[in-house]
């Protein structure tokens, strides 16, 4: 699908998205989420189109869909996330260096071991539940966690800079951090319909992207909710004044 195509079935939402309720703004974000996947897929040269601004590493990017909303996007390839069931235990020491004392991240890292050799994790959320994880350590963290991945290092070039600069001031050495992404491309996508000053809707999903089928992504896990400025998860609660939209071309590529 090209993004001319994309935008002209888009434009039907500038007719409706003039009246600011939840369900305007649901589908608003419903439509941010098509865009970023247009943008994953699509190959094109274009320098107004959006995949000349993106990057796969969760750096947000922002764009104006009409008058009265905004998309304020970030993708990340999943390669670029600790897998909480096969992801080295060293690096999730690392890690947790600054956001907990040494005798607490041996205990979390222990935890998450004897959780593996259970169950399991199956949704990054359990995370939170392990014994020791506080609601600074998850808050900081959870953005670097999949379940999706399966490796137990890291693509470099999908890590969001904060946790590579977190490896780096633990001494951890690149040829034990990084290694090369798998072929089978799953994406975390997350996409926030800024739809006031203040408030917005917030879709966060998981996809595999299968160029070839129809429909050309999977879903493999699904979030979504209202949000204001004050409730919003962090690091996006920044994304309502950090990120500049007038500074970029509409999500359209037009």
């Amino acid at each position: 699908m090209s993004l001319t195509l994309l935008a002209s079935i888009l434009a039907g939402f500038a007719s409706v998205v003039q009246n600011r309720t939840i369900r305007i703004a649901r589908r608003a974000a419903d439509a941010g989420i098509t865009i970023a996947v247009a943008a994953l897929v699509e190959n094109v040269s274009d320098e107004k189109d959006i995949s000349q601004k993106t990057a796969d590493d969760d750096t947000p990017f922002a764009c104006p869909f009409n008058d009265n909303t905004t998309f304020i996007i970030a993708m990340q390839d999943v390669a670029g996330r600790l897998d909480l069931n096969k992801g080295s235990s060293d690096l999730f020491r690392a890690a947790l260096i600054g956001l907990a004392e040494p005798n607490a991240i041996s205990a979390l890292v222990a935890a998450i071991e004897r959780r593996r050799n259970g169950d399991g994790f199956r949704l990054v959320q359990e995370f939170a539940q392990l014994p020791g994880v506080t609601s600074e350590v998850y808050s900081r963290l959870h953005m670097d966690l999949t379940v999706h991945s399966a490796l137990t290092a890291l693509d470099k070039a999908s890590t969001r800079p904060d946790l590579r600069s977190r490896l780096v001031r633990a001494g951890v050495s690149p040829d034990a951090a990084y290694a090369a992404s798998a072929d089978d491309r799953k994406f975390a996508l997350s996409v926030l319909a800024r739809t006031a000053p203040d408030h917005g809707y917030f879709f966060e999903t998981k996809v595999k992207i299968r160029p070839e089928s129809f429909p050309i992504y999977q879903t493999l896990s699904w979030n979504s909710h209202v949000v204001r400025v004050s409730t919003i998860p962090l690091p996006y609660g920044e994304w309502f004044d950090h990120v500049q939209a007038e500074k970029v071309a509409p999500c359209t590529g037009s």
